[in-house]
């Protein structure tokens, strides 16, 4: 369950992040209370950041777990943190 909510989150900010219409700010709240949610659920230390192995808990197909939490992990240190996130997020809005 936690796998499903976690990754229909990833979905749906991704898609909600596209969205032309909405103002940057907006934009930023949503993907922060995004990652909070995925952070509330897949957070097994409670750190406040997700690790590789973290993330890669989410997802059943290891293949697309990998592409994906390299994705939101920026600076490439191991660690997706709510910061990473929401600098990735708000590239896919076009900011």
């Amino acid at each position: 369950m936690k796998r499903l909510l976690a990754s229909a989150v990833l979905t749906v900010t991704v898609m909600g992040l596209s969205a032309p219409v909405l103002a940057a700010r907006p934009l930023e709240d949503n993907a922060r209370n995004a990652f909070r949610m995925i952070l509330s659920g897949a957070d097994a230390n409670k750190d406040g950041k997700l690790s590789v192995n973290e993330c890669m808990g989410i997802y059943k197909d290891k293949t697309m777990a990998t592409r994906n939490c390299a994705f939101w992990d920026v600076n490439k240190d191991g660690f997706i943190t709510e910061d990473e996130y929401v600098k990735r997020g708000m590239g896919l809005g076009g900011e």
